[in-house]
């Protein structure tokens, strides 16, 4: 690529649309250009922060390990998407994984050269500045909605598991009375049997409501450690 197609590319990234001519040409000056093939690990949660990636083309996505060791996406990104820039800055590990989900192509711009660029160029640490403000007000947003989620989702399985238990004790009710009143109470069996039906199924949503809410605290952790 060209340095003016670079140079282009970099003024349409949001982190890089406000610096000047020269501070795009030094910035443009340090990326190197990088292609890496669809479901490949571009880096790994608890790696150093060695180097921010900058998405020219394709998509990637974010993944984090829940407390059971699964990894869930927490986001997908396309072109334009900055990656990897608060390790970078702060030098603690990568607090998520990323991996391609095409052939994707990279703008790199390795650590060392990002903290020199930074010290040299005040414009581009007022950016930052600016980027991880409006990051908290958005992850302090999302956090509430999701707070507010889980509220709703923990009572949505408390009716469900009410429903459930209601349901067996209905079930076994109609069992005993089937038992007693014999070939008569065939009308109790098969509504034992509905109701048993009833409460299983009950049990089963209440189970994935409860993992969905799981999914739903663990993206709420995710963004916490954004802050």
């Amino acid at each position: 690529m060209k340095e003016s197609e670079k140079i282009q590319f970099l003024r349409q990234v949001t982190l890089f649309r406000s610096l000047s001519e020269k501070a795009l040409l030094e910035l443009s000056a340090i990326t190197v250009e990088q292609t890496i093939s669809a479901k490949m690990t571009v880096f790994r949660e608890g790696d150093p922060g060695d180097a921010l990636y900058i998405v020219m083309n394709g998509k990637v996505n974010i993944l984090q390990r829940n407390s059971e060791g699964v990894e869930t996406v927490l986001a997908t990104v396309s072109k334009n998407a900055v990656i990897g820039d608060m390790a970078v800055i702060d030098d603690q590990p990568r607090s998520a994984s990323v991996m391609t989900v095409q052939d994707t192509v990279f703008l790199i711009i390795t650590k060392a050269d990002f903290k020199r660029l930074l010290g040299e160029t005040p414009e581009i640490s007022f950016q930052i500045l600016k980027l991880v403000t409006e990051r908290l007000r958005t992850t302090n947003l999302h956090l509430k909605e999701l707070e507010t989620s889980a509220i709703q989702m923990q009572e949505v399985i408390r009716v469900i598991t009410k429903i459930a238990r209601k349901s067996n004790l209905l079930s076994l009710n109609a069992s005993i009375e089937a038992a007693r009143v014999g070939e008569q109470g065939r009308a109790f069996s098969v509504v034992a049997s509905e109701m048993k039906k009833l409460a299983e199924d009950s049990a089963q949503e209440a189970t994935k409501i409860d993992k969905l809410l799981q999914t739903l605290q663990a993206k709420a952790r995710a963004l916490a450690i954004m802050k």
